[in-house]
């Protein structure tokens, strides 16, 4: 390409970004499929997503082909959708699932798998590493999110290093039972305070970042399971990243109780996080 060329899609990319990002405040119904979302997110010219999936089944399927689905609409040049089974114990119920993903003709699909169950943290960094495009997003596999969320994580990477969703954004409609809602916003204060990470939400399985300051933070985080996100936050925190939290556009439901045993896990893994990391450049944080 060019360079006039290049600057002018930069330019176009930008604008079409920010005008997104107005959409998100007050955007009320706003459709994931307008026009500013789609045309941002077919100027990044390639994304990878990456789906981690542990007994996912007919689920996994059903996310990988409504991912592609979305990306298809958005007419990008290039994109792949990678799956990773963590080591599920279905004799390959997941494994063949998502090979039966429908991938549009822009796409394609990649299957990882491996024999031990590891985490949701190693199977993110095994699909992450197995990416070749410059913008990566992460999205659970199992279909609680919808996967149109991507395009409201992908459209901002013009203008931030990473793009998160908070399920306790003022415009996210988040269903939770007190206890859920009280565990939640407790781990986000000892977050707070342990880490200097100053986000709402570090838990919801959709985000997005540009693939160079990923792989860099992948390579200070150590945590593989329940405190993966937040240790993967705070070495982008600590390496000045621009991260940008934005509403779910549909619907989240926390009502499931947790165990005692994952909880004390967590609370584990956040003092660990919190002695390996000592946050020496804060990075800029923002909410549309």
């Amino acid at each position: 390409m060019r360079p006039l060329a290049a600057s002018q899609q930069a330019i176009q990319a930008q604008r079409a970004t920010r005008a997104g990002s107005q959409g998100l405040r007050g955007a009320g119904n706003r459709e994931p499929s307008s026009r500013v979302w789609l045309r941002a997110v077919r100027l990044l010219g390639c994304a990878s997503v990456v789906l981690p999936a542990y007994r996912a089944g007919e689920a996994v399927r059903y996310t990988a082909s409504l991912a592609s689905l979305v990306l298809e609409e958005t007419r990008i040049p290039r994109y792949e959708v990678i799956v990773v089974d963590d080591g599920s114990p279905d004799g390959g119920e997941t494994l063949r699932a998502a090979a039966g993903a429908h991938i549009g003709p822009r796409g394609r699909l990649l299957v990882l798998r491996y024999e031990e169950n590891r985490g949701k943290g190693f199977a993110l960094t095994v699909g992450a590493r197995h990416a070749t495009c410059p913008y990566i997003a992460f999205l659970d596999g199992d279909g609680d999110i919808d996967p149109r969320q991507l395009l409201y994580i992908l459209a901002p990477l013009h203008l931030y290093d990473a793009v998160i969703t908070s399920k306790w954004h003022p415009e996210s409609n988040t269903r939770a039972s007190r206890l859920r809602r009280l565990l939640s916003h407790g781990y986000r204060g000892l977050t707070w305070l342990l880490t200097g990470l100053r986000l709402h939400d570090t838990q919801t399985g959709a985000k997005a970042f540009r693939r160079d300051m990923l792989l860099e933070a992948l390579r200070r985080t150590h945590a593989r399971r329940y405190s993966f996100d937040t240790e993967l936050l705070a070495a982008l925190h600590r390496l000045g990243a621009r991260i940008l939290e934005v509403p779910s556009k549909a619907p989240l439901s926390l009502h499931g109780r947790q165990k005692p045993r994952v909880i004390l896990e967590m609370l584990l893994e956040l003092l660990a996080i919190a002695y390996r990391s000592r946050a020496r450049s804060p990075s800029r944080v923002e909410q549309r």
